[in-house]
């Protein structure tokens, strides 16, 4: 990962400042073998930390309660803070989670179920606070259920909410 960043950095120096020829030079000298190894131990410590993208298995269907007799359609997904820094312990991490599919997908469905057509009126960013302090809640008790993700995944591991589509009618 840490040659992947002293690529990156590279890509990013040529393309702000096309006047400088030097990159071509630091890619085949000696200097940049160097400063890559400098750069992988600096960032040893705190590259521990993944953010990985997850998505609930299956929609949301609920029927929201009033006189109009609603239906709220949702997908959910959110982002995790991770401790995992490799492909294989993401695969671990995923495997692991997928035993607790159903876990998350009715707590996301008790906060659904609990919604009038009142709070259907404010704005999305209100429902996916509401969302992520529920689903912190339910990966705490996921965490002390599997050992594996206590270790994989941070204390509070909902960063942020997506609703990729939150309609009702």
């Amino acid at each position: 990962v840490a040659g992947i960043a002293g690529i990156f950095s590279y890509m990013v120096v040529p393309a702000l400042n096309p006047a400088k020829k030097e990159v071509s030079k630091e890619l085949s000298g000696d200097g940049h073998n160097e400063e890559e190894s400098s750069h992988s131990t600096d960032e040893g410590g705190s590259s521990k930390m993944m953010k990985v993208p997850f998505q609930l298995p299956e929609s949301i269907l609920v029927n929201i309660k009033g006189e109009n007799n609603k239906v709220l359609s949702a997908k959910v997904g959110f982002l995790l803070k991770t401790k995992v820094n490799d492909d294989t312990k993401l695969k671990l991490m995923q495997d692991h989670l997928g035993k607790f599919n159903s876990m998350l997908v009715a707590a996301a469905r008790s906060y659904f179920v609990d919604l009038d057509e009142d709070d259907l009126k404010v704005t999305e960013k209100v429902h996916r606070d509401l969302l992520k302090s529920k689903l912190n809640i339910v990966f705490m008790k996921v965490r002390s259920y599997d050992p594996k993700l206590e270790v994989l995944l941070e204390g509070d591991p909902v960063e942020e909410v997506y609703l990729p589509y939150f309609t009702h009618q």
